[in-house]
């Protein structure tokens, strides 16, 4: 199976990213159970359970998109949503945070694929050149009319 290579990206920081996230709940545990608290976690111990929880669900959406890049714009969402909610238990030194986000957002456009934009243009193209070979596109004459113009110049009708 051949993948893009802008999946890889994403997974990388992703992974990088959530590991960073959790790495911080590691180093500051000690912290928490001080009596003299004086971790970095703005919630306190919320904060700490928030921060490993993020990292988990940014480690899981990062590799989720990766194994389904088709489903990339979901777990991308799910990346740049528990990426930014590690801000509350300092976001992997925010490196971390920083890194999700990004990966997050690489994984949203590359699962959108070519959008909407590129099928309109397509068509549009498509349109164009059916329109201007004459052979095409069928046309009424109306009725009691013998000219050698098109129905379009006398305002008669067109069949699509």
């Amino acid at each position: 199976m051949l993948r893009d290579g802008r999946i890889a990206v994403s997974f990388v920081f992703g992974l990088v990213g959530g590991i960073l996230i959790l790495l911080v709940g590691v180093i500051y545990l000690p912290y928490l159970f001080s009596p003299y608290y004086g971790g970095p976690f703005f919630l306190g111990g919320y904060g700490f359970v928030l921060g490993l929880v993020s990292g988990a669900l940014v480690l899981v959406g990062s590799s989720l998109g990766f194994v389904r890049p088709n489903q990339g714009v979901v777990w991308g969402i799910v990346t740049v949503v528990f990426g930014a909610l590690s801000i509350f238990s300092l976001g992997g030194f925010f490196v971390g945070m920083a890194l999700s986000i990004t990966g997050g957002a690489i994984a949203i456009v590359v699962g959108a694929g070519p959008g909407i934009a590129a099928n309109r243009s397509v068509s549009a193209r498509a349109r164009r050149a059916a329109c201007s070979s004459p052979s095409s596109t069928p046309i009424a004459r109306t009725a009691g009319t013998r000219s050698s113009k098109s129905p379009t110049e006398h305002g008669g009708a067109v069949k699509l």
